[in-house]
């Protein structure tokens, strides 16, 4: 009886709780509908009261004019009637007897023209202000469903382009001219990350699609233009560990230039060809720095930043070549420098953004050295930039992307990329001082990086790329009723089950142990080998600010340890705040292992983490903000974890709005596999609609719901054997352990 009084309250509060979350919803759409109506309203007031002033003294004039002629129309026909009247007296008083006087004879009243005046405007208030009123009425009471209609200063495009939002989109200030791509001259080259790889690519006018220039089985990426278009400084990881090449677009000629195991990368070019500058791991500082080098190479890289902060992204000023611009992580702000060679003291350097809130980087200079252009995530919405150098306040907005590069004759337009969930990118055209694309857009599959024009049309015959796709294609067939079965991950061990054992959907295993062999290949350790948890039976509670419908009751979800991102010095787990259009992500890095703590894996970090101990080391401002931006970048070698795994097609969730307070809210630590499917069609994979709906009525009695089978047997979950899996997978993947922690 008390179970059933229990679940019948849980039911009504569940339902109580709904109904709040409803009318809530349906006011917050009601005042936002509000806000916009009382904003158009009060527009109109202004210009009607300003019309209505101006006209009002128009008439007022007029009216004083008619009234001052009126006045003396009257005086001249009362002196004329006054003359009258005493011709009459004299005429008549001698026949009649009777007096007659001026004051008896009635005269005709002309009306003050004011009068009307006053009676028509009165007329128009009202007739407004009832106007005023059934507008008001019209805008709260519509039926809207779109919920707010706002869109800020940028354009909200959708994350993935396959999915139509229905959102307003504002007019740019002014219409830029299709010409970018229409009439255009130069070569493009760019990164392509696909399928796991990243080769490098070429863009030319009359082209539809990109041009593959690479195709080593190692990532190539970071390429630069030569001044004369002739040669690409690029880097890979061809001969190993990430090294400086030059490649001769016409010979194809490929040329090594650096030869150390420390991290080399964003190489661009001196105005004369004669100098490379690019972002290189500092032993002694523990993390990137600038290093310049001679082409000919006859003397080594020399550092020309050692700031304890990473210094990355150089860019080189192509008209004097005097300066160098880069961003430089500092005091927990990431910002843009510029260098000056003459001078070459880090500590003079010019902060051009100095914005402790807004993290800026890729600064691209203009081909005459007055303006910089620089990307930067405003409000969860990454933009691209232009300043004039010596005018703080000259910033302005070109549109929405990352990584610009100018037009490299008369810098009158730009060309900047945007990326998409699924994988995807454009490459758009804008206009500095105008805001919005010009229109066109190339759709590329891949996400794009690193892009750089050059006026040289150079004719570049492209390569086929020949590695295999990622993740693995497998074709798995459901039962005869229609459902999947569940597939037991073989070596991995499940910390937060009391059977220890991991399973997920068939569907989605290849590509989780696809990814588990790449983490392992690219760390030197077997970082999923240990999860928190995966696959939830239906009778498990989520933890308070997890989602209801979690897709790890589907088997589409895992969940390393999260307290691998606790770790006081040189944590396994690094997580950096990404504010986005849809809430709040996380984006991990993990540690490489400490035997290829050389440089042979992995990257230095070019992000300010986010100090998740903070919250509990007494700072009242950190516990309310869930944390805060860290002071300091661990140094060593990590990989970027978000991005490893969006290879394989497993990405990250936002996190609960209450993760500030509550830190399971969080949520970095969970990854998921959707396959573009909704939740209760991946539901529909392994549960019939009986049992779905009983779950959604939080009716779930274990002993009447047939739980998923287990891939290769016919036995149902609860009856597996909970002893320890095997240590070896399918693939043999080698136990490793991870990185050693230093104690705090």
């Amino acid at each position: 009886m008390l179970v059933r009084v229990f679940r019948l309250t849980d039911k009504t509060s569940n339902a109580f709780l709904k109904i709040a979350v409803w009318l809530t919803n349906g006011l917050l759409d009601q005042v936002t509908v509000l806000r916009f109506s009382i904003a158009t309203i009060l527009n109109f007031m202004v210009n009607s009261v300003v019309g209505i002033t101006k006209r009002s003294v128009q008439m007022s004039q007029q009216a004083q004019r008619q009234a001052a002629k009126a006045v003396s129309v009257t005086d001249e026909r009362r002196r004329v009637m006054a003359q009258r009247a005493t011709s009459i007296v004299a005429r008549t008083t001698p026949v009649t007897g009777i007096e007659i006087t001026a004051s008896s004879s009635r005269e005709r009243v002309i009306e003050d023209p004011l009068l009307r005046q006053n009676r028509i405007l009165s007329t128009f208030t009202v007739v407004l202000m009832v106007s005023l009123i059934a507008i008001v009425f019209w805008a709260t009471n519509r039926d809207d469903n779109s919920g707010s209609s706002f869109v800020g200063a940028l354009p909200q495009n959708t994350p993935n382009p396959a999915t139509e939002v229905s959102l307003p989109t504002p007019e740019p200030p002014t219409v830029a001219p299709p010409i970018v791509f229409s009439d255009w001259q130069g070569t493009l080259v760019f990164s392509v990350r696909e399928a796991g790889q990243e080769d490098l690519f070429v863009l030319q006018r009359g082209d539809e699609q990109p041009r593959r220039i690479t195709n080593s089985p190692a990532d190539d990426r970071d390429p630069a233009w030569s001044p004369d278009g002739r040669a690409i400084a690029f880097v890979s990881k061809r001969d190993g560990p990430w090294e400086l090449y030059i490649m001769d677009v016409v010979t194809r000629r490929i040329t090594r230039m650096t030869s150390t195991t420390h991290f080399v990368g964003a190489p661009t070019w001196s105005p004369d060809g004669a100098f490379l500058a690019f972002e290189g791991y500092n032993p002694e500082t523990g993390g990137l720095d600038i290093y310049i080098m001679p082409i000919d190479r006859s003397t080594p890289p020399q550092p020309i930043t050692t700031n304890p902060g990473p210094d990355f992204s150089p860019s080189w000023e192509p008209s004097q070549g005097r300066k160098i611009a880069y961003t430089s992580i500092r005091n927990g702000t990431q910002d843009i420098y510029i260098l000056n060679l003459d001078n070459p003291n880090e500590f003079d350097a010019e902060n051009i953004t100095n914005t402790p809130t807004i993290h800026e980087d890729h600064a691209a200079w203009s081909p005459d050295g007055t303006r910089i252009a620089y990307s930067a995530r405003v409000d969860g919405v990454e933009g691209v930039y232009v300043r004039v150098l010596g005018d703080p306040n000259s910033e302005q907005i070109v549109g929405r992307g990352a990584m610009p590069t100018w037009e490299p004759i008369n810098g009158t337009s730009i060309f900047y990329s945007q990326q998409f969930q699924s994988q995807r990118s454009t490459i758009s055209g804008g206009f500095p001082g105008r805001f919005g694309t010009s229109g066109n857009a190339v759709i590329v599959n891949g996400i794009v990086a690193d892009l750089d024009w050059t006026a040289s049309e150079t004719q570049i015959p492209a390569v086929i790329a020949d590695y295999p796709p990622v993740p693995p294609i497998v074709d798995v067939q459901p039962d005869a009723d229609g459902l999947y079965r569940l597939a037991l991950l073989q070596g991995v061990k499940v910390e937060g089950d009391t059977t220890g054992v991991a399973y997920l959907n068939e569907r989605v295993y290849p590509s989780f142990n696809a990814l588990r062999l790449a983490v392992l290949e690219k760390t030197g350790w077997d970082f999923l080998a240990n999860l928190e948890s995966t696959f939830w039976s239906l009778d498990r509670q989520p933890e308070i600010g997890h989602p209801r419908e979690s897709w790890h009751y589907a088997g589409r979800a895992f969940a390393f340890n999260r307290e691998y991102a606790f770790e006081a010095r040189e944590p396994t787990v690094v997580v950096v705040r990404e504010d986005r259009d849809l809430g709040v992500y996380w984006r991990v890095y993990v540690r490489v292992s400490a035997q290829v703590q050389n440089g042979l894996l992995g990257e230095p970090l070019r992000a300010i983490p986010w100090d998740l101990l903070s919250r509990g080391s007494g700072d009242v401002a950190a516990y309310n903000e869930g944390g805060k931006l860290s002071t300091t970048v661990p140094s060593g070698y990590y990989i970027d974890f978000t991005q490893l795994a969006a290879d394989y097609g497993w990405y990250p969730i936002p996190s609960d709005r209450s993760w500030r307070v509550n830190t399971p809210g969080l949520l970095f630590w969970v990854f998921v596999n959707t396959d573009n499917l909704t939740w209760r069609d991946a539901m529909r994979e392994l549960y019939t609609e009986a049992e779905l709906q009983r779950f959604l009525n939080d009716d779930i009695d274990p002993s009447d719901v047939s739980l998923p089978n287990v891939e290769g047997t016919d036995t149902e979950l609860n009856e597996i054997s909970t002893d320890e899996p095997d240590t070896q997978t399918d693939e043999e993947v080698p136990d490793n352990p991870r990185p050693s922690t230093p104690e705090a």
